[in-house]
């Protein structure tokens, strides 16, 4: 950003800050609407739209492990002591 861009920029966000609340919202949300690529591509730069995501695939470990019954209820004193002893 060569130094009159970066005088632009300071100037504008200046006056942004005099705007009242409700209208520095609005402007917000309409610039992520209208500009949503252009703020994702600075705020993460080096991601790709075309980049592959993580499937989820729901019931993958379906039946791989069980969690007890008695899951919810309170630990024994003696557990509950482990928490809180010098010992590693």
């Amino acid at each position: 950003m060569n130094p009159q861009q970066t005088t632009t920029a300071h100037s504008l966000y200046a006056l942004y800050e005099t705007l009242p609340t409700e209208v520095q919202k609005s402007f917000l949300e309409e610039l992520v609407q209208k500009k949503h690529s252009e703020i994702k591509a600075l705020a993460f730069p080096g991601s790709s739209s075309n980049e592959k995501r993580n499937t989820v695939i729901l019931g993958v470990m379906e039946d791989a492990f069980s969690i007890p019954d008695n899951f919810d209820e309170p630990l024994s004193e003696d557990i509950i002591n482990e928490f809180y002893t010098d010992k590693l």
